[in-house]
């Protein structure tokens, strides 16, 4: 018998509308790898997000850090645990923010001293400023306000540069302690103006602000919380505040710039995250505490604790930070403070 050759089929050609669906699926599934971060931020937070604070329970940063986390609690419907760790000039707060992982579920209530002055005031203050953190939202700052004993005859900032300079090295400045802003705004003052006031530092503004009402120091420079129940008793009097302009409230008060020196220097809270959050877990976050401080009730207690100029961008904090980075190397180069 005769054998046929096999038969060889050509290959039939696939159907376009497989092609098609193939093509579609594709396209799905780059989507939806495209868009899995932004999906992932829709669901945040859902768990609770741990807050750390580089001041003790009860001082100002710690207050302003709860009255807007309780608020973003409610916004989120999910706790921020508030995680006070104070020492160390606020480092202790900031090296346990920049050891914790970037994922959205760490949030660091700093104030200015660890995130733009420690740099040039410790050796190893254990973390980088710059590159360990993400700057989401300032609060607001805090400025500082320069006093006198009542009794003392100097009746504005320039009576007391004046002053100073006619009695070198007799007469003195109080503040809440050494190498915090309000000390660095006295030595900026001695160094600009040449008034030669001695530093005295105490371990807080209650004893500081005492003294210097009871006449044993002259000079008080603090925040201005302390400042109010001696002002208004009358026994200090203000003479300046270092603010590109006037605080509401103390219209009365000059600014320091308009006595003729030119301190413009204040502290400042804000809210970091450790480098690598989430962009959208960051935009989220800033415009969340935006919110909160546009409640009119809101800033009314966050002026009662001498917080102004709320809230802002993402971007306008990033740019302050580094021109306040800036400002305190210069004062801190000025003021000739050693390293720790």
């Amino acid at each position: 018998m005769t054998r046929l050759p096999a038969l060889r089929l050509p290959a039939l050609p696939r159907p376009a509308a497989s092609r098609r669906a193939r093509g579609l699926l594709a396209l799905l599934g780059a989507a939806v790898l495209a868009t899995g971060a932004p999906l992932a931020a829709q669901t945040w937070p859902d768990r609770p997000v741990k807050v750390y604070v580089s001041t003790a329970a009860g001082s100002a940063p710690d207050i302003v850090t709860r009255l807007i986390t309780d608020q973003l609690g409610q916004l989120w419907g999910k706790a921020l645990v508030v995680d006070n760790r104070p020492g160390a000039g606020g480092n202790l707060g900031a090296q346990a923010t920049a050891k914790s992982p970037g994922d959205g579920y760490t949030l660091w209530f700093a104030h200015a001293t660890p995130v733009v002055m420690n740099q040039y005031l410790f050796k190893a203050p254990g973390f980088d400023a710059e590159r360990d953190f993400v700057p989401i939202v300032r609060i607001g700052i805090n400025p500082m306000m320069i006093s006198v004993n009542a009794g003392l005859p100097a009746a504005d900032l320039k009576a007391l540069i004046a002053l100073a300079k006619s009695r070198p090295d007799r007469l003195s400045f109080a503040t809440s302690g050494s190498k915090n802003i309000p000390h660095l705004v006295g030595e900026t003052l001695n160094q600009t103006q040449g008034t030669g006031m001695v530093h005295v530092p105490y371990k807080g503004s209650q004893q500081a602000a005492q003294d210097t009402a009871s006449g044993q120091t002259q000079v008080y420079i603090d925040a201005v919380p302390p400042m109010v129940a001696w002002l208004q008793g009358g026994r200090l009097r203000a003479l300046a505040v270092t603010t590109r302009n006037r605080l509401p409230g103390f219209e009365q008060v000059p600014t320091a710039a308009e006595m003729g020196a030119d301190l413009v220097m204040a502290g400042w809270v804000g809210v970091l995250a450790p480098a690598g959050t989430p962009r959208e877990v960051v935009e989220r976050v800033n415009r969340d505490v935006n919110t909160v401080l546009a409640r009119a009730d809101i800033a009314a207690r966050l002026r009662a604790l001498g917080t102004y100029e709320l809230g802002g961008t993402q971007r306008d904090f990033d740019a302050f930070i580094s021109q306040e980075r800036r400002l305190w190397e210069r004062v801190v180069q000025m003021a000739k403070i050693e390293r720790e």
